[in-house]
């Protein structure tokens, strides 16, 4: 075990990046003094990570992240062209950001924060501990485009999409109506599977069968025992969607597009 010692005035500068506590990937506790950066990624032969994430998750890419401390904060880059990650205020219900495909330096304000990278076989995370929260705008500082990496010396590629859907696909125009609320600001922001169901023009069991589909399928949610009810379900497959960028509101016009059944109030 190694041991890592600061100076006095240095202790409440130290940011620190450790295994989740909920999450299977192991990793090594590492303690960033101001300037120092820690990168993520699935890593490989010619790519070298300091936190690796999904080993043999080709959804993950090899680079891809960095962790900065700044002293009193830390700011993360995204340097996925393509996919979105979630950084979780875990002080605070329901408090998290969303750090959008190359994004380099964004600033985040939660002094405790669970960081999700999303891939092929479910959520990658890990822990960052801050001295202090930093009540700085989320701005990313550069637009620079992160360099891509489709594929490396080895011919391997990185998958596309961590979740990759059909637009087209019933599943997702369910995925779409289940979402809808929450994108416009109604009430409910849940939907029943019977809403739904009229929001499409189709049954009440093709749509439980494609919510079923979508848990377990597409965001590689484990359903112990089928205890969990409907709105639990519907709850966790709206909240992973809208948090990792799965549905947006450009989406909702896959709604409106030869339906028969009727239409949510606007």
């Amino acid at each position: 075990m190694s041991v890592h010692l600061f100076p006095a005035d240095d202790l409440d500068l130290v940011v620190t990046v450790q295994q989740d506590y909920e999450s299977d990937t192991p990793m090594d506790t590492h303690h960033l003094t101001p300037g120092e950066t820690r990168t993520f990624g699935r890593g490989g032969r010619d790519r070298d990570v300091d936190m690796r994430l999904g080993a043999g998750d080709r959804a993950v890419h090899r680079h891809a992240g960095e962790i900065t401390s700044h002293g009193d904060h830390w700011r993360i880059s995204n340097l996925s062209p393509n996919k979105s990650y979630i950084v979780e205020n875990t002080e605070r219900l329901a408090g998290y950001v969303q750090v959008q495909p190359n994004t380099h330096g964004m600033v985040v304000p939660f002094e405790t924060s669970r960081v999700r990278v999303p891939g092929a076989t479910g959520e990658h995370s890990f822990l960052v501990m801050a001295p202090a929260a930093c009540s700085a705008v989320l701005s990313p500082e550069s637009p620079d485009i992160a360099e891509d990496d489709w594929a490396d010396s080895t011919g391997e590629r990185t998958e596309a999409n961590s979740f990759r859907m059909d637009r087209w696909h019933t599943y997702y125009r369910v995925l779409v109506a289940l979402c809808e609320p929450r994108l416009r600001g109604l009430t409910p922001p849940v939907p029943t599977q019977n809403q739904v169901a009229q929001r499409l023009g189709i049954g009440t069991a093709a749509v439980n069968a494609q919510v079923n589909y979508l848990l377990k399928d597409k965001f590689k949610v484990e359903l112990e025992g089928g205890g969990q009810g409907q709105g639990w379900r519907s709850q966790v497959l709206i909240d992973k969607a809208l948090h990792f960028g799965v549905v947006t509101e450009r989406d909702l016009r896959l709604l409106d597009d030869d339906l028969s059944g009727p239409k949510a109030p606007a």
